[in-house]
């Protein structure tokens, strides 16, 4: 064989690996972003489905009025 030949075979198997290397880089690129996306709704779900700040505080308010409440009656019960 020609030292030529030879040079082209080597550069024509670098070449193929090499695509091989870039399509599955990309191909994991792609399911990255895949999973990225469903990891965004999940996220997006939780928040839409959160507590408010306000909600919080009423129902803690709301709370510590009944246990003020429990406070009278056990004083005014003696």
């Amino acid at each position: 064989m020609d030292m030529s030949v030879m040079t082209d075979m080597l550069f024509g198997v670098l070449m193929v690996l090499f695509g091989v290397t870039i399509r599955r880089v990309f191909q994991l690129f792609d399911r990255l972003q895949d999973e990225d996306k469903v990891l965004h709704n999940r996220i997006t779900n939780i928040a839409s489905e959160a507590v408010s700040r306000k909600e919080l505080n009423d129902s803690i308010d709301r709370v510590l009025n009944r246990i003020d409440k429990l406070e009278e009656r056990l004083i005014n019960g003696r």
